[in-house]
C-alpha cells in the first residue's frame, strides 16, 4: 500500500504519546520524499527545514570532537526557536559529512526527546539496518533501526 500523508499524520500521532517521536521517511533518490514532506508542510502546517540550515557558525566554531556531543543542544536550540508541534527535516546527507564529526542517527534520536521529529533518511533501510553511502566513501554507513519508526515509499 503506498504511503500518503493520511498514514503519516497517523504515524506522528503516535509518536507523540512515545518517549522517542522520531520516524525517518526511506526511499530511494527520487521516490518523493521531499515531496511528500513538503506537502505535509502545506496541509498540516509542519514545519519544514532543510538540514543544511541546522550548520550554524556555533556548531563549526567548535573543535571536532566536541561538536559530536555539542550538535544535538545546537540543533535542539534552532528547533525551539521555530515553536513548531512537528519539525520534518530534509537535506540529511548534509550531516553525514565527515568534517562535522557527528553521527546523524543518534543526534536525531536525541532531538526526538524534545521534539516530534519526521527525518527524511537519504539511504536505505533493509533487514533492520539503516544505510548511508557517502560520495567518495568506498563503504556505506550502517545504523541499527531497531526500535525506530521507518516509513518506506516505494
Amino acid at each position: 500500500m503506498p504511503v500518503n500523508v493520511q498514514m503519516i499524520v497517523e504515524y506522528v500521532q503516535e509518536l507523540k504519546a512515545g518517549n522517542e517521536q522520531l520516524a525517518l521517511i526511506v526511499g530511494k533518490p527520487g521516490s518523493g520524499k521531499s515531496k511528500i514532506m513538503r506537502e505535509l508542510a502545506t496541509n498540516r502546517g509542519w514545519k519544514y527545514i532543510d538540514c543544511q540550515l541546522l550548520i550554524s557558525d556555533e556548531l563549526l566554531e567548535l573543535v571536532p570532537k566536541v561538536r559530536s556531543r555539542e550538535a544535538p543542544r545546537i540543533f535542539s536550540s534552532l528547533l525551539q526557536r521555530e515553536k513548531a508541534d512537528v519539525i520534518l527535516l530534509d537535506g540529511m546527507q548534509v550531516l553525514f559529512r565527515p568534517m562535522l564529526q557527528i553521527d546523524p542517527l543518534d543526534v536525531l534520536r536525541q532531538l526526538s526527546k524534545s521534539h516530534v521529529i519526521v527525518a527524511a533518511w537519504p539511504g536505505q533501510y533493509d533487514g533492520g539496518k539503516l544505510s548511508f553511502l557517502e560520495v567518495g566513501h568506498p563503504e556505506p554507513f550502517y545504523y541499527d533501526a531497531d526500535g525506530l519508526r521507518i516509513i518506506e515509499l516505494g
